[in-house]
């Protein structure tokens, strides 16, 4: 097992480790999902392709890893910054574009996570789940409620997030 993930022997074998390194994520939402891609490169998640298009802003500070430094830039590409800092050898990519009913489909495919961690203002999480569903691909669905957060796991075969509601507006507190 390589040096830099040597104290994760506690909790993955040797061959885990390596699945781990080669497993694709694609991280839709820089804001909540800043916190969680740096804990997944930490343990060992090298192949991250970051999708947001919003600049960090002040509000974002208290919550999101994110410093004054990166104020006024876009979150998906200070995020990439910070990963590559971390691990120079890890495959980050980033978009500073939000995900959209035109580009949502060839964003997804070929990833065997995804982190929906997507503002719901819109049915595009939504979108994003389903298609998710149809690569057979699982999801991620972090929330964050000031100092508190939960994650809901959505498995490719089971239910899927539309049953729970079909409306974005306060979604989180519905799940909640």
């Amino acid at each position: 097992m390589e040096e830099r993930y040597s104290r994760n022997r506690i909790y993955v074998s040797k061959n885990e480790q390596q699945l781990i390194k080669n497993t694709t994520i694609l991280l839709g939402g820089a804001g909540i999902g800043s916190i969680i891609a740096e804990c997944a490169l930490r343990f060992g998640f090298e192949n991250i392709r970051i999708v947001d298009g919003d600049k960090v802003e002040i509000s974002n500070l208290n919550r999101q890893n994110y410093t004054e430094a990166d104020l006024g830039q876009y979150k998906a590409e200070c995020l990439s910054k910070r990963l590559l800092s971390i691990n120079p050898q890890a495959k980050i990519s980033f978009h500073n574009f939000f995900i959209n009913e035109n580009n949502v489909e060839n964003l997804v495919e070929n990833h065997n996570i995804a982190i929906n961690a997507l503002d719901f203002n819109s049915d595009i999480p939504f979108v994003f789940d389903n298609l998710c569903k149809k690569y057979n691909i699982p999801v991620l669905h972090p929330y964050n409620f000031g100092w508190a957060g939960f994650l809901t796991v959505i498995n490719p075969q089971g239910p899927s997030l539309e049953q729970l509601t079909t409306n974005p507006e306060g979604f989180e507190l519905q799940m909640a």
